[in-house]
C-alpha cells in the first residue's frame, strides 16, 4: 500500500480505536409514592412524593482507559423531584443549601477522577462525604418516610455531600461496600476570601476506614466542617452489617456535635446529638421481595433539659422485574422534650408535631431504574 494511503487509513481508524477505549452511559431512577403524613397538633397531609424507595435522579458517567492500569473518568448526577419535574438545590460553598433556581443541578455528584489499579482513585469536584457513607450503608431505608437522617444538624450543607472537594479512595473501593481493608479520605473548601473569622467556613476534612469480609463489613468515619458561628461541626459514626441466610442485619452508632451551642427553632439549645440504630433487610427468598425494618433512638443535650426521639419503620419491597419494584413503608416517631421531628426528613416533609409530640406516615409507591 502506498504510504499516503496507509496514513489516511490509520487516521480514519483512529476515532474507532479511541472509542473502543472509552465509554459514556446515561442512568437514572424514577421513584414516585402516594404519601400520607401526620403530626400531633398539626393535622395530616396527603401528597405525591418523590424518592420513597430510592432517590430519583438522572446521571451521566464515562471512563477512558489510558493504559498501564491508568484510567480517567467523570460522573454527573442530578437529583429530581419527579412529582413536580424540578431539580434539587446544591451548595457552592458548603455553607448553605440554596444554590438552585428549581432547574436541573448536578447536586448529587459532579466530579472527574484519575484511577490506577495500584494506588487507587483521586476525585475532584462535588461528592458524598466519607461520614455520609455509613449513614447510607447501614440504614435499611436510606430515603423516604423510613429514613433516620434527622440526626444530621448544624451545617447540614455538608451532612451528605461537599463541594470543591478532593477525595481519595483506596484500590478497588470506589463506593460504600468494599472487600478487604479500605480507606476513603476527603478535604473540601468553602472558598471564602479575606481575613474575617469566617474565612474558613465550609472547609471540611473527613475519612472512612473499614474492612469487608465474605459475609460482613464494618466501617468507622469522621467529618469536620469549619463554622465561625457554630465552631467545628463534627460527625462521627461507626456501622456494621452481617449477611445471614440471605438476610442483612445492620447496626449504626454515632454522634453529631458542634463546639458552640445551636439555637433550634423548636426552642432547644444544644451542641450534641447521640444516636444508635438497628435494622435489617429480611429476605423472602432468592429473587423475591424483602422487608426493611429499623429502630432508632437519639438524644440531644438541650440546656433546658435533654430531648430525645425514637423512630420505628417497617416496609415491604416487591420486585416486578430487575428494574421495577412496588413498595410500602410505615414509620412512627415519638419525640420527647423540645424535639418536634416530622416523620419524614426528606424534600417532602410531613407536618411538624408540637414539641414532644408524635408523627407517623406511610409511603406506597413504584420505583423504576434505567
Amino acid at each position: 500500500m502506498h504510504p499516503s494511503k496507509l496514513m489516511w487509513s490509520l487516521m480514519a481508524l483512529a476515532p474507532c480505536l479511541a472509542s473502543a477505549q472509552s465509554s459514556v452511559s446515561v442512568y437514572g431512577v424514577v421513584d414516585m409514592a402516594i404519601s400520607s403524613y401526620h403530626g400531633t397538633g398539626s393535622g395530616s397531609k396527603q401528597m405525591l412524593t418523590s424518592s420513597g424507595n430510592q432517590a430519583s435522579r438522572i446521571g451521566f458517567k464515562g471512563q477512558e482507559i489510558l493504559g498501564d492500569g491508568l484510567s480517567a473518568g467523570f460522573e454527573l448526577e442530578a437529583g429530581l423531584n419527579t412529582d413536580s419535574g424540578t431539580g434539587q438545590p446544591t451548595s457552592a460553598d458548603n455553607q448553605k443549601n440554596t444554590d438552585s433556581g428549581g432547574g436541573l443541578t448536578f447536586n448529587r455528584k459532579a466530579y472527574v477522577y484519575l484511577q490506577n489499579n495500584d494506588w487507587g482513585q483521586l476525585r475532584l469536584g462535588r461528592d458524598y462525604t466519607p461520614a455520609f457513607w455509613n449513614l447510607f450503608a447501614y440504614d435499611p431505608f436510606r430515603v423516604g418516610v423510613g429514613i433516620s437522617s434527622q440526626v444530621v444538624y448544624g451545617t447540614t450543607a455538608t451532612g451528605f455531600r461537599a463541594s470543591n472537594s478532593i477525595g481519595y479512595f483506596s484500590p478497588g473501593c470506589y463506593s460504600f461496600q468494599c472487600k478487604g481493608a479500605f480507606f476513603q479520605g476527603m478535604v473540601a473548601f468553602g472558598e471564602n476570601g479575606g481575613n474575617a473569622p469566617s474565612r474558613h467556613d465550609g472547609d471540611l476534612h473527613a475519612f472512612r476506614l473499614g474492612y469487608g469480609g465474605e459475609n460482613f463489613d464494618v466501617a468507622i468515619a469522621s467529618a469536620t466542617t469549619k463554622s465561625a458561628a457554630y465552631g467545628d461541626y463534627i460527625q462521627r459514626n461507626i456501622g456494621a452489617s452481617y449477611l445471614w441466610q440471605g438476610h442483612r442485619l445492620m447496626g449504626l452508632l454515632g454522634q453529631n456535635r458542634t463546639s458552640n451551642l445551636v439555637n433550634f427553632k423548636d426552642g432547644g439549645s444544644a451542641n450534641r446529638i447521640n444516636f444508635w440504630q438497628l435494622g435489617a433487610w429480611i429476605s423472602t427468598g432468592p429473587g423475591k421481595g424483602y422487608f426493611p425494618v429499623s429502630y432508632m433512638q437519639l438524644r440531644r443535650n438541650d440546656v433546658q433539659g435533654a430531648s430525645s426521639a425514637r423512630k420505628l419503620a417497617v416496609g415491604y419491597v416487591h420486585p416486578l422485574s430487575k428494574r421495577t419494584v412496588l413498595y410500602g413503608t410505615y414509620a412512627h416517631i415519638s419525640n420527647k422534650g423540645a424535639l418536634r421531628f416530622p416523620v419524614s426528613s426528606g424534600s417532602a416533609q410531613g407536618p411538624e408535631p408540637v414539641a414532644g409530640g408524635n408523627a407517623s406516615g406511610v409511603d406506597l409507591g413504584i420505583r423504576h431504574i434505567f
